[in-house]
């Protein structure tokens, strides 16, 4: 509506800048906070699992070996998440505005591809985890005793943690507990990462505070069999913490591009984007996903 000074009409312009949309911080960082899978010429890859057949016993000294036949097992990840976005910019509309817009949308489709691949990634932890065994709530009081029971549950099974991705609320209980204990990281390819949150060491670890937790819609992913899995926001809100080892998640793409075209149907351009990525938790039992009730 015009600007009015009295019954003055007063001139209007346009800010050339832009105010920038707001996205959840990825957390995913390759060789940090997952395996990287990435790779050409090929639709999935299969990881070879030994079989083990359990500890050697001990016998009496001088006797003969007892050969065992080697076997394996195959772990699949395939490559059949894809995530698309397509900009579509008249050229009226470019000339008629301060700002570049045709780069400004291709700026936007990026950021977007990238929130969905995060949010699946996410998604695909959740499901693919195992549930820690306690559900009860965390406070600053119970902090330590409720997050080392996890580390012990881990421990157990044979395996280590070096990730704990936080919710924001239980981060700021973590801080509340750890105070100065909480070294904040110097890494800048994490902090750059994680712009908008946090990421330290705590009891050797690298805690990662992630916004997504606090997404209000429902996440999907394909999972390695194709299967459509759907995780609430209800489902995404209980979640405390997810504690692991990052080469449990195996995550890649096969194929991404962005480009602008010009289009065949109007006088304009396309912005778009495209990625194929596949992801899969590798060893369930070295992912722990600490949900409160």
């Amino acid at each position: 509506m015009p600007i009015q000074y009295n019954a003055q009409h007063v001139d209007e312009r346009y800010k050339p800048t832009l105010i920038a949309n707001l996205f959840y911080k990825t957390f995913l960082i390759p060789g940090v906070t997952y395996q990287d899978v990435t790779a050409d010429n090929n639709g999935g890859w299969f990881w070879h699992k030994l079989v083990s057949t359990g500890a050697a016993e001990p016998g009496t000294p001088g006797r003969d070996f007892v050969d065992e036949a080697t076997s394996d097992n195959l772990i699949q990840c395939i490559y059949n998440n894809n995530y698309q976005k397509s900009k579509k910019i008249y050229g009226v509309q470019s000339s008629a505005v301060a700002f570049p817009l045709a780069e400004e949308q291709m700026a936007l489709a990026t950021q977007e591809v990238t929130e969905g691949r995060n949010l699946s990634a996410l998604g695909c932890l959740i499901t693919e985890g195992t549930a820690a065994a306690s559900t009860t709530a965390i406070t600053a009081e119970n902090f330590l005793s409720e997050v080392l029971g996890v580390r012990k549950e881990l421990v157990k099974a044979k395996g280590t943690a070096d990730i704990v991705l936080c919710s924001p609320d239980f981060f700021g209980t973590m801080l509340e507990f750890a105070g100065q204990k909480f070294l904040p990281t110097t890494n800048e390819k994490l902090i750059a990462a994680a712009a908008g949150g946090q990421v330290g060491s705590f009891l050797g670890m690298t805690w990662m505070e992630h916004n997504a937790f606090a997404h209000t819609g429902t996440v999907t992913y394909y999972d390695y069999t194709g299967t459509k899995k759907t995780v609430s926001a209800a489902e995404l809100g209980n979640v405390d913490f997810i504690m692991y080892d990052h080469n449990s998640l195996g995550l890649g793409d096969n194929f991404a591009q962005a480009r602008m075209i010009d289009s065949e149907l109007f006088t304009g351009t396309k912005a778009q984007v495209e990625e194929n990525v596949g992801m899969r938790v590798l060893n369930p039992l070295m992912v722990r996903v600490r949900k409160h009730a």
